[in-house]
């Protein structure tokens, strides 16, 4: 009974800074949608391509380019599209040589360049596009040019009709027939709600625990130790009650998401709300074996800070880790974010069992053990010393 009181005081001191709650809950809802609305223009990413071959096979190829919704061909010179990626005005260009045509009816490699400095996610997509229409563009032609030495008959004339025939280029979207297996596409809101909330739900736990450092600031931990009750007790309560203070949060984030900007989270409820239990009390836990080794509250803020900015940016919560360098991908398999909205993703868009979830789920609960052990056995060892 003691500790639900304790619980019960501890919330009332966690909501009465209003702003800070009207904050946690509304700059993710903000940030959503302005990252969706941003997403979800016409803007169109640009392939310069330099045609030194101006053969029909190079000019077919850049029809098939052209022929990209989302993409706009620009005919440019391989000295320009150098100058504008050594410039950082593009990321990526491409350079047909003289010897494509050549090349591509004799059977060799064909002479052509992806010209690029550092890879990124437009230049990814850039790149598997490109080397998406070329392996097509290739295959046509010399399919042609092997059934017409079979029938007697012109190859160019039926490759053109093959290329008439396509039905579009290969463009990189998420396929409808996914609906068909009881999963659900991507919808932009839902994917950047939960990466920012994955990332904004940390610094509520934080506000959970300052009132760790404002006890070592205030040196009040010597008055706490000579209370009826047992210290372990009073720290459980603020873990308790930061833990039901960034709860509710998430409750109406994704409440507020569901109806103001229609993201999916009602399916598979379940098994969306234990990943988030889960990773929530992997951040409750982490925190509070920080917090316990800062010692004022403008160290706490700027490493926490720094430390949730770095994990929320690798971990995924401002971009798609598909699209990301492969370096980026592995460190990214270190920060909590990225389990998190990999698992959500997999439950929400792939209607995923929890089952399917296993790996994650361990992760969180073993490191949220570990991290509340050590907080205990490093508060208990302060406690036999005196001091905090």
């Amino acid at each position: 009974m003691q500790i639900l009181i304790m619980i019960k005081q501890q919330l009332k001191l966690l909501f009465r800074n209003r702003i800070a709650i009207l904050a946690a809950i509304s700059v993710p809802l903000l940030l959503t949608y302005l990252f969706s609305l941003s997403s979800s223009s016409n803007a169109r990413e640009k392939l310069y391509i330099a045609d030194a071959d101006k053969s029909a096979y190079s000019e077919q190829l850049i029809i098939m380019l052209k022929s990209h919704e989302d993409i706009e061909v620009v005919d440019s010179t391989e000295d320009i599209i150098k100058t504008k990626i050594d410039s950082q005005e593009i990321s990526l260009g491409l350079v047909i040589n003289k010897n494509f045509g050549e090349n591509l009816l004799s059977e060799k490699d064909l002479d052509l360049n992806i010209v690029q400095n550092i890879e990124n996610g437009e230049s990814t997509i850039l790149e598997q596009v490109i080397t998406s229409e070329v392996s097509t563009f290739k295959k046509v032609i010399l399919d042609s040019k092997y059934i017409s030495s079979q029938v007697n008959s012109d190859s160019g004339e039926l490759s053109s009709k093959i290329f008439s025939n396509l039905k579009s280029s290969t463009n990189i979207s998420v396929d409808d027939k996914t609906l068909e297996n009881g999963e659900y596409a991507q919808d932009n809101a839902t994917i950047k709600l939960i990466g920012f909330l994955a990332m904004f739900i940390w610094f509520v736990v934080i506000q959970g625990f300052r009132t760790l450092i404002d006890e070592k600031e205030n040196n009040t931990f010597s008055r706490l130790l000579s209370m009826p009750t047992n210290y372990n007790k009073y720290l459980i309560s603020k873990v308790v009650a930061t833990y039901i203070f960034a709860g509710l949060h998430i409750l109406t984030i994704l409440i507020a998401g569901k109806y103001f900007l229609n993201a999916t989270i009602a399916n598979n409820l379940f098994s969306v709300v234990l990943i988030f239990a889960a990773y929530l009390l992997l951040l409750t836990s982490i925190t509070l074996f920080f917090a316990l080794f800062v010692k004022n509250q403008r160290n706490f803020t700027i490493f926490s800070s720094i430390i949730i900015t770095v994990t929320g940016i690798l971990g995924g919560s401002f971009f798609s880790l598909e699209l990301a360098p492969k370096y980026m991908q592995i460190i990214s398999k270190f920060t909590p974010e990225s389990w998190a909205i990999q698992s959500l993703k997999d439950i929400i868009f792939n209607n995923s069992s929890i089952n399917s979830q296993v790996i994650p789920l361990t992760v969180f609960i073993s490191v949220s053990i570990l991290g509340l052990i050590l907080s205990v056995i490093f508060v208990n060892t302060k406690i036999n010393m005196k001091e905090v």
